[in-house]
């Protein structure tokens, strides 16, 4: 069976790009790495499975017995996960598709025919640093061993540290000659020469970059002169209004308060002309609650369902953060979006007119003075918003002039963290901690958030109770009420968030699991974390990494996420 034939039978795609034909016949050469660089939506994620499915029906596994996914974020795990598994039960229903993630731990030994993971838990599974495998720490090592494995959309992660232990953990696998690809729209070639750069053999990686992409859309690019979020107010004017009210909508701001903000202000104006459907996206939603809104986007804005483009009737509002930039599959007819750096603006406008034949608009606003670039570099924003205004008619769809736009950006790794991290992976392999407190994937360490309704422990037979006994209750009778509670109402958060609520006094309680020896199982507990007089602005072990933490109902607000959320933090 040929390539084309086995996309027809078995995706539905008859027609191909010339860098998933390229990606094929260099995976049937067996050469590794490959870099695969292509634009939004060009089927990059069809280009890496389809020669690996089509081992399933020639009954010979060339390339490697297994696949493992790698993703940035959970939400992208999700959405990825859902996509392959279409494609992998079109070739046989017998081909196992499993997620592998802090809110899915559904295959911790990696063993799957595919698995779609984080980068996070992919790198735990190497080190054997996992306490989800107990005894039997070497399963998941073994089974990267034997797979192809796949990090798509790399230049999401953005910070030096996360990208030295990119570079680390390339080097390795090559090194072990494991074969990876590494997929991309927006790398610049800062970053790619950094991340390869400890790859050395007689022909170096394989590269392919797309070309003769054309949806035949067109985007018009305006720049405005005033900020949409100015001190501490969004500055949403009566024709902007207008101009939203008539269209498919995507907002996208650079922090959480903004975006919370800027829906107050929209829902506001908007209500008063017409009801409209307006929801807003952001990191800070509980799993059930990003779940619903992600859902309500998607009856808002133009999307695909089994490879099918659906148009809602009614126009609506999106109102976002950066999470949207990669994963969730809609279509605005107009984008408005802050400053970012070029890689991030792409990435929205990928949500732009994103069909075949469509039209859109796009305005980008600036950023105020002082903390406004975060969580971006002030120089990286400078660079983006100089490049636009000297290409005003640049066409931001077009994948060579739009690589020519992230070209500008030099992110890089950091070398000497690259070496460290060489060392604090070989010494946990070494040695194979119980759990992934010595290896940091990440600058900022990940925790989670309960969102706990305290008056559901208020017992009202009682005159005296202490503030621990009512949490305990409240989290006890949310637990009998629904077992999944504490799963449903979980946020995750880098470790800086917590700190945050933690000074600010709005969040002071800890989640603990103990185990009852008499009982033989683990137990709900609570710590206090705000008994001690402590001042919280020193540096002290009542806030770590990896534990769970819980938030009273007051502070969160299940249509604007945790509130009031004055953090920089994304």
């Amino acid at each position: 069976m040929n390539i084309n034939d086995f996309y027809k039978n078995y995706f539905g795609i008859t027609t191909l790009y010339a860098h998933q034909i390229k990606f094929w016949k260099i995976i049937e050469k067996e050469k590794y790495p490959v870099l695969l660089k292509a634009p939004t939506g060009s089927g990059k994620t069809e280009a890496v499975i389809a020669p690996f499915l089509a081992q399933f029906v020639k009954n010979k596994f060339s390339i490697a017995p297994r696949l493992i996914y790698v993703l940035p974020m959970r939400v992208l795990v999700n959405s990825i996960a859902d996509r392959i598994r279409r494609y992998a039960h079109r070739v046989s229903k017998n081909i196992s598709v499993e997620l592998q993630h802090g809110e899915s731990p559904n295959d911790p030994f990696f063993i799957a025919d595919i698995v779609v993971t984080t980068l996070d838990q992919f790198i735990y599974a190497y080190a054997r640093v996992s306490n989800q495998v107990g005894h039997h720490l070497d399963i998941p090592a073994g089974a990267i061993a034997s797979s192809l494995v796949v990090f798509d959309e790399t230049h999401m992660y953005r910070d030096g540290f996360t990208f030295s232990m990119m570079r680390a953990m390339f080097e390795i696998l090559h090194k072990a000659n494991i074969p990876f690809v590494v997929m991309t729209a927006t790398m610049p070639e800062s970053l790619e020469e950094s991340l390869f750069e400890g790859i050395k053999n007689a022909e170096g990686y394989q590269k392919i970059v797309s070309t003769g992409f054309n949806l035949k859309n067109q985007i018009n690019i305006s720049l405005e002169k005033e900020p949409i979020y100015k001190d501490n107010e969004a500055n949403i004017s009566d024709a902007l209004l207008d101009k939203i009210q008539n269209k498919k909508t995507l907002i996208v701001l650079n922090q959480v308060k903004r975006a919370q903000k800027v829906y107050k202000e929209i829902k506001r104006g908007l209500e008063l002309k017409e009801n409209k459907e307006i929801v807003l996206l952001h990191s800070r939603f509980t799993r059930k609650d990003r779940k619903e809104h992600e859902e309500t986007s998607l009856k808002i804005l133009p999307h695909k369902k089994d490879g099918k483009i659906i148009i809602p009737e009614r126009t609506g509002v999106v109102i976002s953060t950066q999470v949207l930039e990669a994963g969730i599959d809609f279509s605005a007819e107009l984008l408005l979006t802050e400053l970012a750096p070029a890689d991030s603006l792409i990435q929205r406008a990928g949500r732009c007119a994103r069909y075949e034949g469509e039209q859109g608009e796009i305005i980008v606003f600036p950023v105020e003075n002082e903390k406004g670039h975060l969580p971006y570099e002030k120089n990286h924003l400078k660079k983006t918003i100089k490049w636009l205004e000297e290409n005003k008619n640049f066409d931001i769809r077009n994948f060579s002039t739009a690589s020519k736009f992230v070209n500008i950006l030099n992110y890089k790794a950091d070398d000497y963290a690259a070496r460290d991290s060489l060392i604090d992976f070989y010494e946990c392999v070494l040695y194979a901690d119980a759990a992934p407190m010595n290896i940091q994937v990440r600058n900022s360490k990940p925790a989670t958030l309960i969102v706990i309704d305290f008056s559901l422990g208020i017992n009202k037979m009682k005159k005296r109770q202490s503030k621990k006994d009512i949490v305990m209750n409240a989290i006890m009778n949310a637990i009998k009420d629904n077992k999944s509670y504490i799963k449903d109402n979980s946020i995750n958060v880098g470790i800086g968030i917590v700190w945050y609520l933690f000074k600010k006094k709005e969040m002071g309680w800890e989640l603990l699991w103990k185990y009852n020896e008499d009982k033989k199982r683990h137990e709900i507990d609570i710590r206090d974390l705000l008994k001690s007089n402590k001042n919280v602005n020193e540096e002290d072990r009542r806030i770590g990494p990896f534990r769970t933490y819980i938030i009273e109902s007051t502070y969160y607000d299940s249509l604007k996420g945790v509130v009031p959320d004055e953090s920089p933090f994304i």
